[in-house]
């Protein structure tokens, strides 16, 4: 019997009666258009001890919780109408039952931003729930300051549905570091460290160091999805964090609600045919025989003679093959290219170009290697450095091969003809529309049963339709009914697929993964205990009906880490009309690992293909890091 899959749709009992019993809910809007995000009229009810929470719903009104008080009213008044643009502020008490239930939960959700956790830290900020773990903070060695305050926001969405994004709050010190667009660095909401180590809006009398809600440049803050090494590095995961948000919102709010995720029951598991991707080292192995590899060191100091030489050294142990050298592009091969990050640049001299008809992958050395870079030479370090190596020489590789194919236009990371298709098959994505596009562009990608391709892009033009059109359509349609259509597919009987978001993501076990983590058990990627817990997570599943087909990848199950990076998202797979179904005969274009670096793909890997040729054509490089 299948294990059941959590997702991140909630599940909630409410008595409305108690809680109207206990709390007071109040509106306050402005006249004017819509509020200004971070305005501090937002905040301003926080700093009364009676509030519990606010909520800031984008226009022209936000929301706010307090303790069952009558002089509840005549105190808001108090707190906001002297505030700046205060004559044109209205507030005004709320009966829950008008509310629509995603504002309800997220007030109770923000008010744990004055429950008192042992570790995990809650911010109700600008009308937002940001939950940070102590151990995140970064801070400059041997100096007792904090430099930035990575934090997690956890979001309810109309469809009840949580979610969760990573932010991070940098201190002013580092304000040189930070790229400032569309805002100056004053015109940021400035927040200081509270007495109980939480963050808060900066008043006027408040010295010391302030925050803003910005990343440094060329960095981001990445907190893994799971990590069952053990509870401290489960307590420091989102799920971690999740497990332990939605325990102090059941305890804090016993008897008036509980928050709980749905399970779904009823899917099939795809097995993961490795047989059928040619992407093993002894594969590619055989793919690089016929393609050389060349290393281009563009800064040619004497760091980078090391690094070069030691991406010679390891593509020689580790694929048995010899690379070529030399400080300049060599066209017909496959070209490693060594430069510093992009900070290191001036516009005029700005390596990063796009290179159409040769195949070239820049790797920046800091980017590449990080904290590896010393200068030392010693055995440790050599190991630091390999294991690097190890882990992303093989997207440097893949990559060059998907660029090679895309110029000789022939997959050979892929063995096609074992799909045994008889009739080509089309993939096709929108482009992300840049300032200089006065249309909205797709690429579509015709795979023929050879494996080799065509890409063309396309506009959709009413006057001289094409056999683009409809597939255009789709796309244009979707994006007026606010849908986020990832791809779709189409056969030569014009039976189409439409790929979408559905905002659902999976979720493991996490009170279980966190019981047998408090109790001592940290062995829980065996067989077992993989299918008891992690089910949610591991490889590929589907489920669905008739009218449509979800399904999501997760992490490959059998020998997989402790620490899982990213959440697995659930995607829905809807005919266009009355098209045939046929997403599950593609499902081995899933099973491969060279799309994300050895694990499964979360869409058909043409897609991979379609995204590196709208790079190119936009000359917009990646860059390896």
């Amino acid at each position: 019997m299948n294990s059941p899959i959590k997702t991140n749709q909630l599940t909630y009992k409410f008595d409305q009666s108690l809680f109207s019993k206990n709390y007071d809910v109040f509106c306050i809007r402005t006249s004017d258009q819509f509020f200004k995000y971070g305005a501090y009229i937002i905040d301003a009810p926080l700093l009364s001890n009676n509030v519990c929470s606010v909520l800031f719903k984008s226009g022209n009104k936000l929301y706010v919780l307090m303790k069952s008080n009558d002089s509840n009213l005549s105190l808001l008044k108090d707190v906001t109408l002297k505030e700046d643009g205060g004559d044109r502020i209205t507030i005004s008490q709320v009966e829950v039952d008008t509310l629509e239930m995603d504002i309800v939960l997220q007030l109770m959700l923000n008010s744990l931003g004055s429950y008192e956790n042992p570790f995990l830290k809650f911010n109700n900020l600008t009308g937002h729930l940001y939950c940070f773990h102590p151990k995140w903070l970064r801070t400059p060695k041997n100096k007792p300051v904090i430099n930035q305050v990575p934090c997690l926001e956890l979001k309810i969405s109309s469809e009840l549905r949580l979610n969760m994004e990573v932010h991070t709050f940098t201190s002013e010190r580092l304000r040189k570091n930070i790229n400032f667009t569309t805002k100056k660095f004053e015109q940021y909401t400035k927040y200081v460290f509270s007495a109980n180590n939480t963050l808060r809006r900066k008043l006027k009398d408040d010295q010391g160091d302030t925050f803003i809600m910005r990343q440094i440049r060329n960095n981001k803050t990445e907190i893994p999805f799971l990590d069952i090494m053990n509870l401290d590095h489960f307590n420091q995961s989102k799920m971690g964090i999740l497990t332990t948000v939605l325990e102090c919102f059941n305890d804090k709010f016993s008897g008036i609600s509980h928050l709980e995720f749905t399970n779904i029951r009823d899917y099939q598991r795809r097995d993961y045919p490795r047989a059928v991707a040619n992407e093993s080292t002894k594969e590619i192995s055989k793919l690089l025989k016929n393609r050389q590899i060349h290393i281009v060191d563009c800064i040619d100091d004497q760091y980078s003679q090391k690094f070069c030489k030691e991406i010679y050294d390891f593509l020689s142990s580790e694929y048995g093959i010899t690379a070529s050298c030399d400080k300049q592009i060599s066209k017909g091969r496959l070209n490693i290219k060594a430069i510093h990050n992009a900070d290191f640049y001036d516009d005029d001299n700005d390596p990063h170009q796009v290179f159409i008809d040769v195949a070239v992958q820049h790797i920046t050395i800091e980017d590449f290697l990080g904290d590896a870079i010393d200068d030392k030479d010693d055995e440790d370090s050599k190991k630091k450095r390999h294991k690097k190596y190890k882990r992303k020489i093989p997207a440097v590789i893949h990559d060059l091969i998907i660029k090679d194919d895309l110029i000789k236009q022939k997959i050979s990371l892929f063995d096609w003809s074992t799909l045994e298709f008889e009739e080509d098959i089309d993939f096709g994505i929108q482009l992300t529309k840049t300032k200089d596009d006065q249309n909205t562009k797709h690429a579509f990608m015709t795979i023929h049963p050879d494996g080799t391709f065509d890409i063309s892009e396309q506009i959709y033009d009413p006057f001289e339709p094409n056999k683009y059109s409809q597939c255009i359509q789709i796309f244009e349609e979707a994006q007026n009914n606010s849908e986020k259509v990832r791809g779709l597919i189409r056969d030569t009987s014009n039976n189409i697929n439409v790929i979408k978001d559905t905002g659902w993501f999976t979720i493991p076990e996490i009170d279980r993964i966190k019981a047998e983590l408090s109790n001592g058990n940290t062995k829980l990627r065996g067989e077992k205990k993989r299918e008891e817990l992690l089910a949610s997570c591991l490889d590929i599943k589907m489920f669905g009906d008739d009218a449509a087909e979800y399904c999501f990848a997760g992490t490959i199950g059998k020998g997989m880490q402790s620490s899982i990076n990213c959440a697995a998202n659930i995607r829905k797979i809807e005919p266009f009309e009355d098209s045939t179904l046929m997403f599950e005969k593609l499902l081995p274009l899933m099973s491969v690992t060279f799309v994300r670096n050895g694990q499964l793909t979360i869409l058909p890997f043409p897609f991979k293909y379609l995204r590196e040729y709208s790079k190119r054509l936009r000359q917009e490089d990646p860059v390896i890091d």
